[in-house]
């Protein structure tokens, strides 16, 4: 096991699209995400966790990737000194023509900012091929052979997808494109083959840009002693370039997702079938004839930009709950009975694949076909540390044992952790060692918003239910049970850090929003459209330091990481040495 569950730290989750400084162009980027390297490193903190940066689809969801190698070109910083080709002029040009006030708004306004970013890009693409050629180039050409296994075919599909006006839906485009050989044949039919070859050059081209800048990221938090954590979807998107060039390596015929949560009472389809995600099943036999490859591929180009790695939904490998229909269908199915469904779908129904976890020997089956694939990963690199995520509404018994065996740390949630007989959060002392302790992911609503629905809760018509809830909610934090804040108060932030900074688990993490006590939201699992994925902080990192409310919120956080000696110092040790 790498992970020395008495060397415990402290870290910090921030999106990188969240972030902000002056020029950013309307979006965090990677310079971003050195000022936030320097924030951690001020504050004594050893971990920068962030969600997945690899190249979205057209929702902007990190979890619903176009490619599980390629990586985001809007977190891109657009400076001549970081790509290579672009001149001052283009940015000038660019100045001109858009709206001063766009980098500023609220909310992250993706069509303009990624059209923005394209264009400036492929104008330095083509300056980059005037230069006269030298050492740059021949790093572009070693790149090119390097990746050559992904890139090839990715260049292709992204050039495919250009021909279509962006739609990378494979299964709509015409029959000879919707395979590898079946494209091949076509490129090399086309009178345009030559400017065909040209967009391929510029896909591998922005990748290139974006590994130099990603590898510089990952330098510069090497010298400031803060390690970063990356994050690896359980599933890639349907219409991606992996499972349009791997099609073998996937079982099309179902959606993963998650099964029915009947608080989501604003989406009726989640409340009633679930979440349908759209992703594809992995046929794991192949996987498996085929030495795992393509997920060791995919965790050793996640290790080129991160010292760890977050597995999301973790579940999955043991078992995933399966829809019959691809998200695209969930209206049609929404007003339908299960009967109906079930003859619509040729007798399926949404259901846990490869099997449910009852009768108890199917449970020990996906507990050992999960544990053998989580073997492979966390063997791919024995140096990295791997952190679960191991919530839902159905987690089975045997998960957290078998990842804690493999000295893969797991979740712990302190509002979530409950003993069952007396509805009593579990004391903080009782959450398992090898965990990352956080309040709060990506996903869940921040600290002051969850205890502002207490108080209503308190003070509603279910008052006394939730009186006895803000009371459970005290004693998980060491506080006065008979006089609770009737709001989210400066002391009562206080607690929560405290409480989780001294629990026993080994890496305790805070949502930016918890370390800072806002509101904001960066996502709400159900939900689609323009606010998701979209939230930007308000300021950049070292002005909420200077302000007169926050700078308090952030010396508070750093004197406790203090008192509970999660100092960066133990940050040498995530890797084994």
């Amino acid at each position: 096991m790498t992970i020395d569950i008495d060397k415990k730290l402290a870290g910090v989750l921030i999106p990188v699209f969240a972030l902000r400084r002056e020029g950013d162009l309307g979006i965090g980027d990677v310079l971003c995400m050195k000022e936030a390297i320097d924030f951690c490193a001020r504050n004594g903190i050893a971990v920068l966790q962030t969600l997945p940066i690899n190249e979205t689809s057209g929702d902007n969801s990190p979890y619903n990737a176009i490619s599980s190698v390629s990586l985001e070109p809007s977190l891109l910083a657009m400076t001549p000194n970081m790509v290579p080709g672009l001149e001052p002029a283009h940015l000038e040009e660019e100045r001109k023509s858009r709206a001063s006030a766009s980098d500023r708004s609220a909310l992250i306004d993706y069509p303009t900012v990624k059209s923005l970013k394209w264009r400036l890009l492929r104008k330095a693409f083509d300056c980059f091929l005037a230069q006269t050629p030298g050492e740059l180039h021949a790093d572009f050409t070693r790149f090119k052979q390097h990746h050559s296994r992904w890139l090839d075919t990715y260049s292709l599909f992204r050039t495919i997808v250009d021909r279509h006006n962006g739609n990378s839906r494979w299964t709509d485009w015409q029959s000879e494109l919707r395979t590898v050989d079946g494209a091949k044949s076509w490129l090399a039919q086309q009178s345009d083959r030559a400017d065909l070859e040209k967009t391929r050059d510029f896909w591998s081209y922005v990748q290139w840009v974006a590994y130099r800048q990603w590898a510089d990221v990952k330098n510069h938090a090497d010298r400031s002693n803060v390690r970063l954590m990356g994050d690896i979807p359980f599933g890639v998107s349907r219409y991606s370039a992996d499972v349009w060039a791997d099609q073998e390596l996937f079982d099309l015929s179902w959606s993963g997702g998650a099964p029915p949560e009947p608080v989501f009472a604003s989406d009726l389809f989640t409340k009633k079938w679930g979440q349908n995600w759209g992703i594809p099943l992995y046929d794991w036999k192949v996987h498996s004839r085929l030495n795992y490859q393509w997920w060791k591929q995919r965790v050793l180009a996640m290790l080129d930009h991160f010292h760890d790695y977050r597995i999301d939904h973790v579940l999955g490998f043991f078992r995933v709950y399966s829809f019959p229909w691809i998200p695209e269908r969930n209206q049609e199915f929404l007003p339908l009975s299960e009967d109906q469904a079930e003859e619509l779908c040729g007798g399926r129904l949404p259901q846990f694949l490869p099997r449910p976890d009852e009768p108890e020997k199917n449970a020990q089956k996906n507990c050992r076909e999960g544990a053998a694939i989580l073997k492979v990963l966390r063997d791919t690199a024995p140096d990295c540390n791997i952190v679960a995520e191991d919530l839902g509404l159905v987690v089975p018994e045997y998960l957290r044992p078998a990842i804690h065996d493999l000295g893969i740390a797991g979740f712990a949630i302190p509002i979530f952790e409950r003993v069952e007989e007396t509805r009593e959060f579990k004391a903080m002392k009782d959450l398992h060692p090898l965990s990352l302790a956080t309040y709060a992911t990506h996903d869940h609503q921040p600290i002051r918003a969850y205890y502002t629905g207490l108080v209503e809760w308190w003070h509603g018509e279910d008052g006394s239910n939730g009186w006895q809830e803000v009371q459970r909610l005290m004693r998980l934090l060491g506080l006065d049970d008979q006089n609770p804040p009737l709001e989210f108060s400066e002391d009562l932030h206080e607690a929560f850090i405290k409480a989780l900074m001294e629990s026993p688990c080994w890496l305790a993490v805070f949502m930016i929003t918890d370390l800072l006590a806002t509101t904001q939201r960066f996502n709400e699992p159900g939900l689609s459209g323009g606010a998701c994925w979209a939230e930007r902080l308000q300021m950049d990192l070292s002005q909420y330091e200077a302000d007169s409310q926050f700078g308090p919120r952030i010396r508070r956080f750093k004197k406790a990481l203090q008192n509970s000696n999660r100092s960066p110092e133990g940050s040498a040790v995530l890797s084994g040495g």
